[in-house]
């Protein structure tokens, strides 16, 4: 069995999916942790992110269950 999340949006989109990734990552500012990526690559078994500038992004997680 397989449980496929899918959250998508119509937002500003990310422009550097590779650097958006990188642990730490911010564009929120100083009181911001920028761990989303890493906490969700931590829990699923794969992570698929499409964006397009200026029209949203997608992000497919998968986990397969035992």
């Amino acid at each position: 069995n397989v449980l496929d999340i899918v959250i998508k949006d119509k937002g500003v989109g990310i422009p550097d999916i590779e650097q958006a990734r990188r642990p730490a990552y911010t564009t929120g500012g100083a009181e911001r942790s920028g761990m989303g990526f890493t906490i969700m690559e931590t829990f699923m078994d794969s992570i698929e992110v499409q964006s397009e500038v200026g029209k949203g992004t997608r992000i497919t997680m998968t986990k397969k269950l035992k």
